[in-house]
């Protein structure tokens, strides 16, 4: 315990009054009169020494009165942070840290978390009186805004410059830098931290070098939590569940929604839309704390780049209400097919003019080369390999600069691929070891059965029944699977007929088997076109440019070699545009300022190139909250409190720095007192009768 006007103790000197006018007393000599002094007696062993015991506990409970009075206006207080009769003369320093990371967006009753923050920040200041030096920082991107004395005039106009942010909260970050680099001769250090607190500080690392540094005044850190949302539902992840993408192919998604809030919502109307048409919607309830997954399904109409929007109602945080996604959907795809001789390619053009249909969906270049020295690729989407021969290092980086920019492979293995040089092909594209060429005895064959059932390739085939168009294999050349290969076919000794696996950061697909009569009957099967076309479709959709990335985070664009010299600008979310500067090198974009969620367009001198979509950091969801105890305890020992955003913030700083208030306790004792005392004191004249009897 201590107190906040320790002069007023010099009053306990007063205590002494009830003492010494009750020795005073017993100088004087009063004479009392009785009728009989064979009662003399019995008063001295009785009524005297009643007398004598209520007299001293008398004086006590006066001594006490006024020592309880004195301690009144002395303002008793629990012991604080500071020191009570030291407070004035410290002098101190101040640093306020206002998170401004895009879960502070949420509204409330008072308007943002935000804006909560920054009106609570002159509370703050108005708690310190001279010797004090403040400091105002905001969180993303790290900035002080302020410093000065707290009798100095803050402009309103300094406060409003923190400005809402999408970004992602760095808080103890900031705070952990800020306060170790801090030139401070201060002893008192306070911090003051106004977050939703959603992340720990790491307590090994926080504050490291300060904290370990004894001879220092250590920070003391108050932490003002805010208020969690109540009326909010957010989307928290759409799937694109369909791997084939065409415009007359049914397109399916899978969306997450959550209840963040505390009330139930509902008949919700949750909306799809592809290129702003609404083309979907499901109505739905939700209970607070509850999630629900949807599936949607929709036809995308068109080729191209579509864009999609999930879209919800509007609530307390408006953030996670929309999700954007751009889908790429196969305009034309132009095939390279490369083989031994025409005959040997003339199955695979005529599979795909079948699969096309003069469509125009397929432009098919062949060339019968039996050994490449060089591979020209530059207009091709589509690298088909058909039992190809002896590739020199130039065709080997061919195929290498190929895959790096988002090309796609079929490879279709035959005897070829034993040659003693094949170990550095295998090497340099992943390809599976090639170990021998196996032939079924006579009238024999090898059966093909399903491996893997989940790829894309095999669900949703549109065949009545697929056992019985699975082929069967006369000669393949047996492999042995390298590390991240998946097999698709199975032949029914186990050894694969189809494989897939990721080459030079592209995707590639693996015959063990040629497409030859005399190898197998796959062309004359009905698994041979849908089964061709998916392979060429699922190559062809490239998402290296349209996947999404959270916000903040910088998006690389793949530009075509003929169009790196265009005029690049980006259209933000918000309509905004700005000017973009292609990297030769690397012969990309790279786009730093994402800093705002939904869809951003690359337009190419002026017409759309391709397009991406920034979507909310997972930690930024105004739900996510860490517990304060574990933040308390996480960081220095001793020197954190916590205070809940429902509290008087000038009484809760008052009780926190100084202690809590004890007058009141006191007051009610010395009352107490007060009435023991007016008990005990008042004249008893009924006593008197019984001795004068």
């Amino acid at each position: 315990m201590t107190f906040l006007a320790p002069t007023y103790l010099f009053g306990l000197i007063a205590a002494a009054i009830p003492i010494i006018i009750h020795l005073i007393s017993l100088r004087q000599t009063r004479q009392v009169e009785f009728s009989s002094l064979r009662f003399i007696k019995a008063l001295e062993h009785e009524t005297i020494r009643r007398l004598k015991w209520r007299q001293w506990l008398l004086i006590i409970l006066r001594t006490l009165i006024i020592i309880f009075l004195v301690l009144i206006f002395a303002k008793p207080v629990q012991q604080g942070f500071i020191p009570g009769w030291m407070s004035g003369e410290l002098e101190s320093r101040v640093v306020i840290f206002i998170d401004n990371s895009a879960s502070m967006a949420l509204e409330t009753d008072t308007g943002s978390l935000l804006d909560r923050a920054r009106k609570t920040v002159p509370q703050i200041i108005n708690a310190f009186e001279g010797q004090t030096e403040i400091e105002i920082y905001q969180t993303n991107p790290p900035r002080r805004v302020f410093k000065g004395q707290p009798g100095e005039l803050m402009p309103a106009r300094l406060l409003d410059a923190i400005q809402q942010t999408n970004s992602r909260d760095n808080l103890w970050n900031v705070v952990d830098s800020v306060l170790t680099n801090l030139d401070v001769s201060e002893p008192n250090r306070e911090c003051f931290i106004l977050s939703d607190f959603q992340s720990l500080p790491d307590p090994e690392t926080f504050l490291a070098s300060t904290v370990q540094d004894t001879s220092q005044p250590q920070w003391r850190f108050y932490c003002l939590g805010q208020p969690g949302p109540v009326d909010n539902l957010s989307i928290r992840e759409t799937k694109i569940a369909s791997q084939i993408r065409l415009p007359n192919h049914l397109l399916k998604l899978n969306t997450k929604i959550a209840d963040d809030g505390d009330i139930e919502k509902r008949n919700i109307p949750i909306e799809l839309y592809l290129n702003e048409e609404r083309v979907g919607q499901v109505v739905a309830n939700f209970k607070p704390g509850r999630s629900k997954e949807f599936m949607f399904q929709a036809y995308p109409g068109k080729s191209g780049l579509v864009h999609g929007v999930i879209e919800l109602p509007d609530d307390d945080f408006d953030l996670d209400n929309r999700w954007t996604f751009e889908l790429p959907i196969p305009e034309q795809i132009a095939c390279t097919i490369v083989g031994q001789s025409a005959e040997e390619l003339y199955l695979l053009e005529l599979a795909l003019s079948s699969i096309d249909n003069q469509s125009g969906l397929f432009l098919i270049d062949s060339k019968v080369i039996p050994d490449p020295e060089r591979l020209y690729l530059d207009e091709s989407d589509i690298l088909i390999l058909h039992n190809p021969g002896k590739l020199s290092d130039k065709a080997i980086e061919d195929i290498q600069s190929f895959l790096l920019r988002g090309g796609g492979v079929v490879w279709f293995a035959g005897n070829r691929q034993l040659r003693q040089d094949n170990n550095r092909v295998e090497t340099a594209l992943r390809l599976p070891v090639a170990l021998k060429l196996v032939r079924a005895a006579d009238d024999g064959y090898f059966s093909v059965n399903v491996a893997d059932d989940k790829n894309p390739l095999m669900t949703d085939l549109d065949l009545r029944n697929l056992e019985a168009e699975l082929p069967q294999v006369f000669t393949y050349l047996k492999v042995k699977l390298k590390k991240g290969q998946n097999s698709i076919l199975n032949l029914n000794n186990n050894d694969p007929f189809l494989i897939e696996f990721a080459s030079n950061g592209s995707r590639m697909f693996y015959f063990t088997s040629l497409m030859n009569l005399t190898w197998n009957d796959l062309p004359m099967r009905g698994l041979m076109v849908p089964l061709l076309h998916r392979i060429l479709i699922l190559l062809a959709t490239d998402e290296t440019n349209t996947t999404p990335v959270y916000v903040d985070e910088p998006k690389i664009i793949s530009l075509d070699q003929e169009s790196i010299n265009s005029e690049w600008s980006v259209v933000m979310p918000s309509g905004n545009s700005a000017l973009l500067i292609p990297d030769f090198n690397t012969e990309s974009l790279i786009f730093r300022q994402t800093t705002e969620v939904g869809s951003y367009e690359i337009l190419s001198d002026g017409y759309p190139y391709t397009s991406f979509s920034a979507h909310l950091h997972p930690d930024e969801y105004p739900s996510r909250r860490a517990d304060k105890s574990a933040i308390i305890s996480s960081l220095p020992q001793g020197q954190a409190r916590w205070i809940e955003p429902d509290r008087d913030l000038a009484e809760a700083l008052k009780e926190i720095r100084y202690g809590r208030s004890l007058w009141r306790v006191f007051l009610i004792i010395a009352i107490v007192l007060l009435l023991l005392e007016s008990i005990l004191g008042r004249s008893r004249p009924e006593a008197l009768k019984q001795v004068q009897s």
